[in-house]
């Protein structure tokens, strides 16, 4: 009996090890996902009371921990949700939204691409003439398509990796489990 109450200790222990190592990434996804929506908020608010600059949401972005990439991102679905209709105070606040997206691409232009890659576009653009800038933007709408696909098929490996992780561990313990019952009982 001893042996059978010992399994299964040991089955619940890894059970509750592969758990615990299972719910560490949704979490940490869970806290950005709120943190971001907290941000959303306080813009939302920000612009719809028309006290909100952009040197502003600029330090809000700071206090959230948004980086440029997420401060756009918010600010296009802030946008949609105005010109949508969905939100009704800031759909009477459009042009504020307006001015803050220009803002936010004039100083921080081709923010959906990393800062490295967005620091030589910017440069780029400004050492060629009018005409030939759109040849940038087009490299540049390209580049962020292929940075975004590749950052999501990246999301997928990280997630089955975590998943063949969890499951060698389980199968580990499964193991112990089954040698050490095997020789118990010998």
């Amino acid at each position: 009996m001893s042996i059978v109450l010992s399994e299964l200790l040991t089955t619940t222990a890894a059970a509750i090890v592969g758990v615990g190592l299972a719910s560490i990434p949704i979490l940490i996804d869970s806290a950005k996902n709120n943190w971001r929506k907290r941000f959303r908020q306080q813009i939302k608010s920000g612009i719809t009371s028309g006290n909100l600059t952009y040197e502003d949401m600029q330090h809000v972005a700071e206090r959230w921990s948004q980086d440029r990439k997420a401060i756009l991102f918010s600010l296009r679905i802030m946008h949609s949700e105005a010109v949508s209709g969905e939100d009704e105070k800031l759909a009477s606040a459009i042009e504020k939204l307006r001015e803050l997206i220009k803002a936010h691409q004039e100083i921080e232009p081709f923010a959906e691409l990393p800062e490295n890659v967005s620091l030589q576009l910017s440069n780029l653009q400004k050492t060629i003439d009018a005409s030939e800038s759109e040849k940038i933007e087009q490299l540049a709408a390209s580049l962020s398509a292929l940075y975004a696909s590749n950052h999501n098929e990246l999301a997928k490996q990280k997630k089955f990796t975590l998943w063949g992780f969890i499951i060698g561990v389980l199968g580990f313990f499964v193991g112990l489990v089954s040698l050490y019952s095997t020789y118990s009982g010998v």
